[in-house]
């Protein structure tokens, strides 16, 4: 029987753990068992489980009917590390007894490469966690050992979040951009640009235009930027759903768009605020479950002269494929590591002026190194 329990709990020191595209290296996780006892406490066993599952929508309505939406599940990952009994500990006449108060085990576990990204949408579900698990002796005040045990746990939820493209740690963070190139339509010629092919959800992805009137009278009416996201689900056959979300610009953007008639060649920024919520998920490779795809739509309103006083819309478009990341990455040129000023502490300590009570030794400089 597992119960939840406030004498273990369960620091990891990277919560988030990030993978390259098509990458067969193993990953890490670590992290600190505590244990805080509120008596001596007999363990019969203590251990960690890294779990991960795969949840897809159902597409058949008997399945549906009996379990809900999310009718598939599939194991994804399951390993287990013993930190007691190890293998030189295994000997029944020396159980493992536990004086009140507070007792913590570091660990260090290896997990499978290859896991698909942790993502949670309207058709798939990806989920990693570890658990603390200890299993304990009820003992009397004499400590002596009954018959039966129980377990106590904790769990705390990881993220597999990938990289945008291979050696992104090794400082191979430059991007190209998605460029259009220019075309010249009946009424106008233009351009655009978006700075990069790969942005994480909540981050600004900048987009630059360029437009030049090739006849009288032109006027840019209206510029929208929508996304349009895949959702396919790979069983015997493909199911495919896809929804459609405005891209709105920055509230402080300093580029607004040309008004009135487009005399002279005009080009800008502007800045679009990429949503971080759960209605838009971020892209993922091609699983063999799953994929979770984007293509950016850019659609360009003109007004032109019509017959007589009238005036006519015409609409340009651009579409491009565009790479949706967590929003864990963030910024391309910058990810969420722990930093050597004010490494990630494994109990509760408390923070006084921006700094850990429990002190770090300072990294080496850079020129001791080189020297």
């Amino acid at each position: 029987m597992l119960s939840k329990s406030s004498n273990i709990t369960l620091d990891l020191l990277e919560p988030t753990i990030y993978v390259e595209s098509n990458s067969v290296n193993s990953n890490v996780i670590r992290g600190t068992v505590n244990i805080n006892l509120p008596k001596t406490t007999t363990v019969k066993t203590l251990s960690v489980i890294f779990e991960g599952q795969l949840d897809t929508k159902s597409y058949s309505f008997e399945a549906i009917e009996s379990s809900g939406s999310f009718a598939r599940k599939k194991p994804l990952a399951r390993q287990r590390l013993v930190l007691y009994p190890t293998l030189e500990q295994e000997n029944a006449s020396r159980p493992l007894i536990l004086n009140a108060g507070l007792t913590q085990y570091g660990f260090e576990m290896q997990i499978p490469s290859g896991l698909p990204e942790s993502i949670d949408c309207s058709e798939i579900k990806v989920e990693y966690s570890v658990t603390a698990v200890m299993d304990v002796y009820p003992t009397n005040s004499f400590l002596r050992v009954s018959r039966g045990s129980h377990k106590e746990t904790f769990k705390q939820t990881v993220r597999v979040a990938r990289l945008p493209y291979e050696n992104v740690l090794m400082g191979d963070s430059m991007s190209e951009p998605i460029d259009s190139h220019s075309h010249q339509a009946t009424w106008l010629e233009y351009q655009i640009v978006v700075s990069k092919k790969a942005v994480a959800l909540g981050n600004n992805l900048p987009v630059t235009f360029r437009f030049s009137p090739t006849h009288e009278g032109v006027i840019v009416d209206r510029v929208t930027l929508q996304m349009l996201e895949r959702r396919d689900v790979h069983r015997d056959v493909t199911h495919s759903n896809h929804s459609v979300f405005g891209i709105q610009p920055c509230k402080k953007n300093a580029v607004t768009f040309p008004r009135g008639v487009l005399e002279e060649s005009w080009e800008g920024t502007v800045s679009y605020q990429i949503p971080n919520g759960r209605s838009l998920s971020h892209s993922t490779q091609d699983y063999s479950d799953f994929r979770v795809s984007h293509t950016l739509l850019v659609s360009i309103t003109l007004s032109v002269p019509g017959t007589g006083r009238c005036r006519v819309t015409k609409l340009l478009t651009f579409q491009a494929n565009i790479d949706l990341l967590d929003k864990t990455i963030g910024d391309l040129d910058t990810l969420e590591l722990p930093t050597y000023d004010s490494p990630p502490p494994f109990d509760n300590t408390k923070v006084v002026f921006g700094e850990y009570e429990r002190k770090f030794a300072d990294p080496p400089n850079y020129s001791d190194i080189c020297a």
